[in-house]
């Protein structure tokens, strides 16, 4: 059980910009609406995205990029929040990719000035 001071346990949705869609629940296809989506643990989210990555060519996007999901946020909804929440996920994934993006060409040049 967890204790009162603890943070809430976050988990993450994994967006495949190979099939421009989430992952669905036991990495079992893909799905393009949001709340469809599986939800992961972000060891697992990771370990995903880890994966995939082994078939990342310079120059394309990251196979798969981990994203926060909607209701770790839940508190903070507004009915706006949840009428526009595919547009505000897929901004969510799109940042997502470019963190992965800017993260791999730093590794690169660390890896080339070693």
């Amino acid at each position: 059980m967890r204790g009162i001071n603890e943070p809430p346990v976050k988990v993450w949705l994994v967006w495949s910009n190979e099939h421009d869609a989430w992952w669905k629940p036991q990495r079992c296809g893909y799905h393009h609406d949001v709340w469809q989506a599986g939800r992961y643990s972000e060891t697992e989210a990771a370990e995903i995205c880890r994966r995939a990555a082994y078939g990342w060519r310079n120059g394309s996007l990251p196979p798969e990029v981990m994203v926060s999901a909607p209701e770790n946020d839940q508190d903070k909804f507004s009915t706006d929040d949840l009428r526009y929440m595919p547009e505000r996920m897929a901004t969510r994934a799109a940042e997502a990719t470019r963190e992965a993006i800017a993260k791999r060409r730093a590794e690169q040049v660390s890896e080339v000035s070693q």
